[in-house]
C-alpha cells in the first residue's frame, strides 16, 4: 500500500513545517522551557490562523473541512519539531469528539472559536490506573457531580474546557466537559518523562451543567467508544513517528559527518548495522501508524489494526532512541542537547500509550474477537 502524500497533503506538510521552523529552534525551545509557559502560544496562532488547528473539523462547525489524514500529517510534523502544542490531546481527544458527538450549541460555543485560535481546550486520560482512578458521575437534575482524579492534564491552567471520560457506577462513559477553574476543581502541576508541563485534575463534587453534556455518562455507543479510543491512539503513533524520524535523521547526519580513526564512525559494521536496525523500526511504526490513519479516515479500523501501529510505536521508539544516543556518545546525555528532547519524548509517547505489554495485550483481544 502507497501511503505517500497526495498533492493537497503534501501542501498541507509544507505549509506546516513553514510555520513551525523557527519555532523550533533549540534557543527558542530552551526560552520557552524557562519561561515556563505550558505551551506556545504564539506558534499555536499561527497554526490556527493557517486553518491548521481545525484542519480536521468540518467547515459548517468552524474549521477547514479537510480531514483526518491532514490532522494526522500536522501532528506528525509538530513532532518532528518537538515543540510543545499538546496536539493530540487539543484536538484529537477533545476538538473532535465534542465536533462528532456533542451538540450544534457546543459546536457553536467551543469548536469554532478552538478552530479560530480564540478558545483552548484539552482532554484527561482515558485509562484508569492506581494513581489515577478516573471520574465517577451521579446525577443531580439536568447536571452531573462528578468526583475522581486524572494525572497527566495538558494544558489545565489555560484550558476553557477539559473533556473527561465519566462513568455511573463504573459502567459505560460518558464524555462530560470541566472547567478547570470551576468549583471543586483543584489542578496539581507534577513532573513528566518529557519535561512538559501537566497536572493531576482532582473533582470533588463538581457540577457540570448540562450544557456541557456532550455524552451523558452512560450512554456512550459501542461506535462512538471505538472511535474516539482509535483516533487518539492512531494520533499518538503519529506523534512518535515524527519523534522518531527527527532522532533518525539527526544520527545519520552526525555518523556520517563524526570521524574516528580517518573514516565517518557510519562506515564501521557495529555502527552502521544499529542504525539500519533503527531505520527498519522507523519505516515499521510509518507503515502500520499510517495504515491506520487512513483506514480511520474511512471508517472505524479493526481493532487488530490499531493495535499493531500501537505495539510498534510504543515498543520501537525506545530502541531506536537508544541507538541514537549510544551513537552520538557523552554528548547524548546532556539535558540540553536537542536530541535528549527527542529522547524523552519517545519515552512519554510509549507511556501515553500505554507501553508495548498494554498494546500486545488489546491485540491479543482484537485477535480472539476476530
Amino acid at each position: 500500500m502507497d501511503y505517500s502524500y497526495n498533492e493537497q497533503e503534501q501542501d498541507v506538510a509544507d505549509l506546516t513545517a513553514t510555520i513551525i521552523t523557527d519555532a523550533a529552534a533549540p534557543e527558542r525551545l530552551e526560552a520557552w522551557q524557562a519561561f515556563g509557559e505550558p505551551f506556545d502560544r504564539a506558534l499555536w496562532a499561527k497554526l490556527a490562523k493557517a486553518g491548521l488547528i481545525g484542519i480536521a473539523i468540518p467547515e459548517e462547525h468552524g474549521g477547514s473541512g479537510a480531514g483526518f489524514v491532514e490532522q494526522c500529517i500536522v501532528i506528525e510534523e509538530a513532532a518532528k519539531a518537538a515543540v510543545p502544542l499538546f496536539l493530540s490531546e487539543a484536538v484529537v481527544m477533545a476538538a473532535l469528539p465534542i465536533s462528532r458527538y456533542g451538540t450544534d450549541e457546543q459546536r457553536q460555543r467551543l469548536v469554532a472559536p478552538f478552530a479560530a485560535g480564540d478558545l483552548l481546550l484539552s482532554a484527561a486520560p482515558r485509562q484508569a490506573s492506581a494513581s489515577s482512578p478516573g471520574f465517577q458521575a451521579r446525577p443531580d437534575g439536568d447536571a452531573w457531580r462528578v468526583d475522581g482524579a486524572m494525572s497527566h492534564v495538558p494544558l489545565a491552567t489555560v484550558a476553557d474546557r477539559v473533556l473527561t471520560h465519566v462513568t455511573v457506577d463504573r459502567g459505560r462513559p460518558g464524555l462530560l466537559l470541566v472547567d478547570p477553574a470551576g468549583q471543586g476543581v483543584t489542578l496539581t502541576p507534577h513532573t513528566s518523562v518529557d519535561r512538559r508541563q501537566r497536572w493531576r485534575l482532582t473533582l470533588d463534587g463538581c457540577q457540570v451543567p448540562g450544557a456541557d453534556v456532550v455524552i451523558a455518562p452512560g450512554g456512550i455507543t459501542e461506535e462512538a467508544g471505538s472511535w474516539i479510543e482509535a483516533a487518539e491512539t492512531v494520533a499518538r503513533c503519529l506523534e512518535q513517528l515524527g519523534t522518531v524520524e527527527t532522532a533518525l535523521r539527526m544520527t545519520a547526519s552526525y555518523v556520517s559527518e563524526r570521524r574516528q580513526f580517518g573514516r565517518p564512525i557510519g562506515t564501521f559494521q557495529a555502527v552502521s548495522h544499529k542504525v539500519a536496525d533503527a531505520y527498519i523500526d522507523v519505516q515499521a511504526i510509518r507503515l502500520t501508524a499510517w495504515r491506520a490513519a487512513w483506514l480511520l479516515a474511512q471508517g472505524t479500523p479493526e481493532g487488530d489494526v490499531v493495535a499493531i501501529a500501537a505495539w510498534w510505536a510504543a515498543d520501537a521508539p525506545t530502541r531506536v532512541l537508544e541507538t541514537a544516543m549510544q551513537v552520538h556518545g557523552g554528548i547524548s546525555v546532556d539535558l540540553d542537547f536537542p536530541l535528549h528532547r527527542y529522547f524523552l519524548a519517545a519515552r512519554q509517547g510509549s507511556l501515553s500509550l500505554g507501553g508495548p505489554s498494554r498494546a500486545l495485550a488489546a491485540l491479543g483481544d482484537a485477535m480472539a474477537a476476530a
